[in-house]
């Protein structure tokens, strides 16, 4: 592993918008809730001490204070942070009180990347949201804007209307559920596609385990890697991002070290392959 210090200033970003480069890994904070917003605490500390910098959080995971702790106890300048945090629903008139409310308690003046985690409001609410983000990127509130769990029909309403462009949609994505078509209209207009759960199981649906699957083990081992990085590796290799959840330092850096391998193109194809067996 590269010490932490190179680890920092080596790992890849994309250009999501210009001038704006985002981590392709992302520790999520996500933790199910108040009720654990502790663990977010951890995860960032880790994370950060590894050397990464991209953090996923929300306005209704109830974890800014955790969050902005342990920036604060890191040391590390802001500026070299990247910070994605999301606005619950499309309403134009609630999105101002969201938003100071998550940049109080995040403890900072901006963020990074701000989504509209939900395409979820009345009728022709979200493209009047975008109009309020846009005039928080002219004033330095948000150095990007994107959306999450969008679908082609609810992207086309916003790029009618957008000024500044989409930047991301972040929407779950792994080797057992992808939404290809989606993912496709966000390459056609430009549009980072973020996976979240990129190791499947969002507890949702029952489904099979990456950890379990013979045909991922067996490309693992060809590669003297993880399971979990074969799955991870699979989507950066196909031009996307992804941010991932753990508390546990090793399962992080283990999760964030795809680049000193390569997948073959039949090992790609049968990952690709895997969606059409999966229960989803």
């Amino acid at each position: 592993m590269l010490p932490v210090s190179a680890l920092a200033t080596t790992l890849p970003t994309k250009e999501i918008a210009p001038g704006v480069h985002m981590p392709r890994v992302s520790a999520g904070t996500w933790t199910s809730g108040s009720l654990f917003e502790d663990h977010a605490y951890d995860i960032v500390t880790s994370w950060l001490k590894l050397g990464y910098r991209g953090i996923d959080t929300a306005l209704d995971y109830f974890d800014q204070v955790p969050i902005a702790k342990a920036i604060a106890d890191s040391g590390i300048p802001r500026e070299d942070m990247f910070i994605t945090s999301k606005i619950p629903a499309c309403d134009a008139t609630l999105f101002t009180k969201f938003l100071d409310y998550d940049l109080a308690k995040l403890g900072t003046d901006y963020v990074d990347l701000m989504l509209l985690h939900l395409p979820i409001g009345l009728p022709g609410s979200c493209p009047k949201t975008w109009e309020v983000m846009e005039k928080y990127v002219k004033q330095g509130k948000f150095r990007a804007i994107g959306i999450s769990n969008f679908f082609p029909a609810q992207m086309k309403k916003i790029l009618k209307i957008a000024k500044v462009p989409i930047a991301v949609n972040q929407i779950e994505y792994n080797v057992y559920h992808h939404d290809d078509p989606t993912i496709e209209f966000c390459r056609e207009h430009n549009i980072t596609v973020e996976a979240w759960s990129p190791l499947g199981g969002a507890g949702l649906v029952p489904g099979p385990s990456i950890f379990k699957d013979e045909a991922i083990k067996g490309i693992a081992d060809a590669h003297n890697v993880s399971a979990a990085q074969v799955a991870l590796r699979w989507i950066v290799q196909r031009g996307d991002i992804f941010t991932v959840m753990s508390s546990n330092p090793t399962h992080q850096a283990n999760d964030a070290d795809l680049w000193s391998f390569e997948l073959a193109e039949h090992e790609m194809d049968v990952l690709n392959g895997l969606k059409s067996s999966a229960l989803v």
